[in-house]
């Protein structure tokens, strides 16, 4: 049996919990944890780093997953080393970490230096993160059929919930196109709703998200009510021009039963085809036209979201994921 430390955030609709669950799901495997965001969260960063050797002492892991990693340096990875013959390998879901500005965080390029191998979701950055000696490979995020599936609910979650069409995700300050999106949606006077984070300043944010948002977050079966009491899930990621860097939510939201209408990126027809198993707008002017399409034409709004749910429960799982990073390093 091989033993698998998961060193990763596990609070709350975080992906570590996902992964957590799929690894344990599968057979052959032990598994343990190490919180790193939640050890950060109480200590200073030598004592994260100490508690990160400590476990490997103690479990002395075949393999260890890093969910991204923040506050473990290249000095521990070196030091672990020398004492640890399991394979590291790290895994990143943030585009600005795992590519476009990785190059300029010095001290997170010497911890992922030391690592077997490091999987992003920014194909694009794999060049340039080899030129500074990182082992880089492209690898996408998943679902976790289990929490992200459909699920049942009932007349008031759909008063509350439904809309014509929802956006899941956060807004204000980090993807200005998202603002311009929705701010179009409000101008054309269609029924949407806000589910995620609101990041302006208290007393800034404008109108039509204090119009338009639920007050809830994306996560969970939040979620997955969302995206089931809608008709449109509106994907709005915010790096459409990096290769295969498109959202999560476009797993958890095919995965929840929902149709998710998204913003072109580049090589997103490779995996999912346009028009069979979601759609995708170019601007805003064809954001429009396919959301009136869409809303007037339920039969091929329901075909194209039942091919998805099953296209990414068949092909694009965590599980799918953990066993490609075991076969490749174990």
């Amino acid at each position: 049996m091989k033993k698998i430390l998961l060193a990763a955030p596990l609070g709350d609709g975080q992906s570590g919990v996902y992964i957590y669950n799929s690894l344990v799901e599968l057979k052959d495997v032990k598994v343990a944890t190490f919180d790193w965001k939640n050890v950060a969260s109480k200590s200073d960063n030598e004592e994260l780093n100490r508690e990160f050797l400590e476990a490997h002492k103690q479990l002395k892991p075949d393999l260890t997953i890093i969910i991204k990693g923040l506050g473990i340096t290249g000095e521990t990875m070196k030091e672990l080393k020398k004492f640890h013959k399991g394979k590291l390998v790290g895994w990143i879901f943030d585009v600005t970490l795992g590519g476009i500005m990785v190059k300029d965080f010095k001290p997170y390029i010497e911890f992922i230096k030391e690592l077997d191998t490091f999987y992003t979701i920014d194909n694009d950055a794999i060049p340039e993160l080899k030129e500074l000696e990182v082992n880089a490979k492209w690898l996408s995020e998943g679902c976790y059929p289990e929490s992200h599936k459909q699920v049942t609910f009932n007349q008031h979650q759909q008063n509350q919930f439904g809309a014509d069409i929802v956006f899941l995700g956060c807004v204000g300050g980090v993807h200005p196109n998202r603002e311009k999106v929705l701010a179009r949606l409000d101008k054309e006077g269609f029924d949407f709703k806000i589910f995620g984070e609101v990041l302006y300043e208290p007393g800034k944010e404008p109108e039509w998200v204090k119009n338009h948002h639920t007050g809830y977050e994306a996560i969970n079966d939040y979620h997955s009510v969302a995206c089931e009491a809608s008709k449109i899930v509106i994907g709005i990621d915010g790096w459409p021009d990096r290769s295969k860097s498109w959202s999560a939510r476009l797993y958890r939201t095919l995965c929840a039963g929902g149709f998710y209408l998204t913003n072109y990126t580049k090589d997103l027809e490779k995996y999912f085809k346009p028009g069979e198993v979601l759609d995708v707008y170019k601007d805003e002017d064809e954001l429009i036209e396919k959301v009136l399409h869409y809303l007037k034409n339920d039969e091929e709004r329901i075909k194209i979201t039942r091919a998805g749910m099953k296209l990414v429960n068949e092909q694009h799982t965590f599980e799918i994921r953990l066993k490609e990073i075991i076969n490749e390093n174990l």
